[in-house]
């Protein structure tokens, strides 16, 4: 079994920001692929139950605050008795460059105090990562603002241009 977490900010004025790019692609990502199941709310976020390959998989969205989402990730971990290993948590990061993808295990928390809450509540770093580039605002007292700003034409059409690419690591992540 695998756990597909996609982190966000709930809220109708943070929809279409920066912070919540995966919101964006994930939903699409699901919609794509024809991808269904049971949907209820529960653990603190959105929960699809569903299948691939023969695989159970269980999507999670957070209805919490990026700075609260560890609570729904060890809530659906523990529940579903998933292992760390098992784990994708998805998510922007501004210290990338506009559109750069990576899918890693075990990496630090660097500076994003939620993800040193999910590696405590986990008791383990070893769970996979994927995020993607936002940039990062020129003036460090900007990042709070910048990272809730829609995204401009040309950063939405370099972030859709590599929708195909994410698709595969997602897949790439399923398959392991």
């Amino acid at each position: 079994m695998k756990l597909i977490v996609w982190l966000w900010n709930p809220g109708k004025e943070y929809e279409k920001t920066r912070h919540n790019i995966w919101f964006m692609i994930v939903d699409d990502f699901l919609k794509r692929k024809n991808i269904e199941g049971r949907k209820y709310w529960k653990m603190r976020g959105d929960v699809l139950e569903s299948s691939i390959d023969g695989q159970k998989v269980v999507f999670l969205r957070p209805m919490e605050f990026m700075n609260r989402s560890w609570w729904a990730v060890t809530m659906a971990a523990h529940f579903y008795k998933i292992e760390a290993k098992d784990i994708l948590v998805i998510h922007d990061d501004i210290d990338f460059p506009m559109s750069k993808i990576q899918l890693k295990l075990w990496w630090s928390s660097g500076w994003h105090n939620w993800l040193k809450d999910i590696i405590a509540w986990l008791d383990t770093p070893n769970f996979r990562r994927l995020r993607i580039g936002i940039n990062r605002p020129s003036n460090q007292d900007q990042v709070a603002d910048y990272v809730l700003t829609p995204f401009k034409k040309e950063e939405k059409n370099t972030i859709d241009s590599k929708i195909n690419d994410i698709e595969k690591l997602i897949e790439e992540f399923l398959s392991k």
